[in-house]
């Protein structure tokens, strides 16, 4: 292990990390505007690397979908935002159904390593997941909703609590 020692060691390394919201960060709080705490979210946001960056013509789609009267989770349409999601800067399948519960609780619940492993019994890793594992994780979601007559949105946050009373650590 090497430890830093200014007599011995310079420090001129190219800083690389998240450059593009460094600086915006850097702006916004050398401008001495009023902080909010939208500015601390986003610095915690920068710090865990997860500064999402989708383009407009899928913001557009997510402002169709949210307005769709005909959307089904696993149709063409639901398809190709999904997939289009996963592929953007910051987003990987649990941050995708992430926004899509909060754009539609009513079609999409949330998949994540707890609510996985309490209907499955096994954990996923992040490399494991893809759209036809989310649509096999919504449909179970669905019968569930079903059997025990609950709101789709509750059925994710109650697997979620359901895995973290009876199985630990993750």
């Amino acid at each position: 292990m090497h430890i830093f020692n200014p007599k011995e060691h310079k420090l001129n390394f190219k800083f690389e990390y998240n450059l593009d919201e460094t600086q915006k960060l850097r702006d916004k709080f050398s401008s001495r505007d009023k902080i909010t705490i939208d500015d601390l979210r986003r610095v915690a946001l920068w710090k865990i690397n997860r500064v999402l960056d989708v383009p407009e013509d899928l913001l557009e789609k997510l402002n169709e979908l949210a307005l769709r009267d005909d959307l089904k989770y696993n149709d063409d349409f639901s398809r190709d935002i999904i997939n289009s999601l996963v592929k953007c800067r910051g987003v990987g399948f649990p941050m995708v159904s992430s926004i899509l519960k909060f754009i539609r609780p009513d079609i999409y619940p949330i998949i994540d390593v707890r609510a996985y492993r309490a209907l499955y019994g096994k954990g996923i890793t992040y490399s494991g997941y893809n759209v036809d594992i989310y649509f096999d994780y919504i449909s179970k979601v669905y019968e569930i909703r079903e059997n025990l007559d609950l709101e789709l949105h509750e059925v994710d946050e109650q697997l979620y609590m359901f895995d973290k009373e009876n199985n630990g650590k993750i």
